[in-house]
């Protein structure tokens, strides 16, 4: 709009009638050679003006792509302790803070262990008894003598008696017999003992049918006294 107004005058006075022919005729040269060349000076001066516009509009767009690029790519950077989808704040304050820690440990550990071990052992020894067995007659043997005449047979019983710690022969022993048949007759029968600590019953005659008898020695008399322990044999038919 300013390069019109500049070149209305130059043609105003070229149109302008009114001047007179050797005036208008360098009047009119001069207004040419003069609007030639402010129009020449307008041209070079709109294509920088352009030129010029448009290189700072495309330097514009640039930088600002530039900066918008530069930003998200510092947001997209991993950060420590912040969670990438959270808004990022506004404002970051930097805090430097220096900490000094001075730490002093004593530890003092006494330990004392006193361990006093007393055993006492008790041995205790069992007693010893002694028992003394009383010197007794004993019957160490009864025997079965009985013998057969062809019609009966004859019960006899042997018996020895000794002496119970020493097993000498008791000598005049009198030892008494029980004898039962096997029909349950009884009858008692006795005998001396010789220097052998031996004798036998007298003969008890019986029946075939009636073997075998039981003799049981029930009694002993003799120095040492007899202990008491009883013995029987089963005297049978030969």
């Amino acid at each position: 709009m300013r390069r019109h107004e500049l070149l209305q005058p130059a043609r105003r006075r070229a149109d302008d009638p009114s001047m007179g022919d050797g005036t208008r005729g360098r009047g009119t040269a001069r207004a040419k050679e003069r609007g030639a060349t402010l129009v020449e000076y307008a041209l070079i001066i709109s294509v920088f003006v352009f030129g010029s516009m448009g290189a700072i509009q495309r330097l514009d767009d640039k930088s600002g792509d530039y900066y918008e690029n530069a930003s998200n790519d510092i947001g997209e950077l991993p950060q420590a302790g912040v969670d990438p989808d959270e808004p990022s704040p506004t404002s970051s304050t930097t805090s430097t803070t220096t900490t000094t820690t001075t730490t002093t440990s004593t530890t003092t550990t006494t330990t004392t262990t006193t361990t006093t071990t007393t055993t006492t052992t008790t041995t205790t020894v069992p007693t010893t008894t002694t028992t003394t067995i009383p010197t007794r007659s004993t019957i160490t043997e009864l025997t079965d003598s009985s013998t057969n005449n062809g019609t009966s047979f004859n019960a006899i019983a042997r018996v020895r008696i000794r002496h119970n710690k020493t097993a000498a022969a008791i000598n005049n022993a009198t030892v008494t017999f029980l004898l039962t048949d096997s029909q349950g007759s009884t009858t008692t029968k006795q005998c001396t003992t010789d220097s052998t600590g031996r004798c036998s019953t007298i003969a008890w005659s019986r029946s075939d049918s009636r073997s075998p008898v039981t003799a049981r020695v029930t009694g002993v008399s003799a120095s040492p006294t007899w202990d008491g322990v009883q013995a029987s044999v089963l005297l049978r038919n030969p």
